[in-house]
């Protein structure tokens, strides 16, 4: 009976701890899922790190990272492959086709109207907040009167020196003049005129610069060009001119490996000018034989007509059609972090790049504000860059792409025409 009376104390005890008396454990709440957002970037940018732009896509995917954890950023997928001036290919990627879809891409606005057209983006709902956009990046974006882009970066023609006067040139005809007349044995002006994008684009600038930007969409044809632009563009080439031969138009310039040569030979004293864009200050800067010699450089947009009304090409951000939900709240998210000023700064003074030896990328913002932040500030280069090209118009962004290559070939027959 004791034994009895135990085993039935034993049970009571036990009991309550089988949990009789004790509440079911509540089940811990699984991690929410998070959304994966591909971004390649527009990649035609100063490499400032030499790694690819591995350092740089680290840094913005930890850092939006750390703001959104929600959101999984790839930025640069390894497998991406796409020729960024090739909208079938984008449209495919974007579409979720091939080996390395995406959700949103980075390219030229000149594409607006080609990459519309294959149905693969559609128009944002608004830009982001709170953000000094340059006039002529939104009116890239933007396409029958719906905005498709987010611009990111500007860029134009500029011509780079040692002289304030060629610096204050106004018109090409004055500019090759005056480089003439310093009567330097050094070839006058060194930069590339050639290429199926870059020399239509620059008889368009051409064009804007003479008849004004207001109907610059009239100049994209291969129908007729302009005699008066043609006789500046073919003044301008004639500076190039070395007993050599002339490596503006002879295909010297316009080789892949020697897309910094241009500037090369300016910072080594070799050219009186470069014409290019605003970051082959990155390359001139990196090749300068002392740093003293950087309180010489003087950068304007480049006059090349009849006068200097500058036109701007617009990089900016395309939403992927089937980017919808979750998805376009991480885009919109993602394109908004990279328009902030503090974004840009560290990009444009190239902090992914070692301190030693460290250039800024001297690229152009399309958030006007970003001129203002520390660093950029301070920087008499950026400072002008900014000044010179408040006032500035879009380069078209439509039907260039169908007739790039015949408009090259026609100008290149016309510039290298015998008087």
């Amino acid at each position: 009976m004791r034994t009895l009376n135990w085993m039935m104390v034993l049970g009571a005890a036990v009991g309550p701890m089988l949990g009789c008396g004790t509440p079911d454990p509540q089940p811990q709440p699984q991690p929410q899922p998070r959304t994966q957002l591909r971004v390649p970037l527009y990649s035609y940018i100063p490499d400032a790190a030499g790694d690819g732009l591995k350092a740089m896509s680290a840094r913005i995917e930890a850092d939006f990272e750390l703001q959104h954890p929600d959101v999984d950023l790839v930025v640069n997928p390894s497998c991406f492959k796409d020729d960024l001036y090739e909208p079938t290919q984008l449209a495919s990627s974007l579409q979720g086709q091939g080996e390395c879809a995406y959700d949103l891409v980075e390219t030229d606005t000149m594409l607006l109207g080609e990459l519309v057209a294959t149905g693969a983006v559609r128009p944002w709902s608004a830009l982001p907040e709170g953000v000094n956009w340059h006039p002529a990046g939104v009116k890239a974006s933007t396409l029958e009167g719906k905005l498709y882009g987010v611009p990111h970066w500007l860029c134009t023609h500029y011509v780079i020196s040692r002289d304030e006067a060629v610096s204050n040139a106004r018109t090409v005809d004055e500019l090759v003049q005056l480089l003439a007349s310093r009567k330097t044995p050094e070839m006058d002006v060194a930069g590339n005129l050639l290429g199926s994008w870059n020399l239509p684009s620059l008889y368009l600038d051409a064009w804007s610069d003479t008849h004004g930007p207001e109907q610059i969409q009239s100049a994209v044809t291969t129908e007729r060009y302009d005699t008066q632009v043609i006789a500046g563009m073919r003044s301008l080439a004639q500076a190039c001119e070395t007993p050599a031969g002339n490596p503006c138009l002879d295909g010297t310039f316009d080789a892949d490996a020697n897309i910094d040569l241009p500037a090369t030979l300016f910072a080594e004293g070799k050219a009186d000018v470069t014409l290019g864009y605003s970051e082959r200050l990155h390359t001139i800067l990196k090749k300068l034989p002392s740093a003293a010699d950087r309180q010489q450089l003087r950068i304007s947009p480049a006059p090349l007509g009849a006068g200097s009304q500058t036109l701007l090409f617009t990089d900016s951000f395309f939403l992927g059609a089937q980017c919808t939900g979750e998805c376009e709240k991480a885009a919109m998210a993602f394109v908004s972090y990279m328009s902030q000023p503090s974004t840009y700064a560290w990009i444009l003074l190239s902090e992914d790049a070692p301190a030693t030896g460290r250039v800024p990328r001297y690229l152009m913002p399309a958030n006007l504000d970003a001129y203002q932040a520390p660093g950029l500030k301070e920087d008499p280069l950026y400072q002008r860059i900014d000044t010179t090209t408040r006032i500035a118009s879009p380069f078209p962004n439509s039907g260039v792409l169908g007739i790039r290559k015949t408009m090259r070939d026609h100008l290149v027959q016309e510039l290298t025409k015998a008087p």
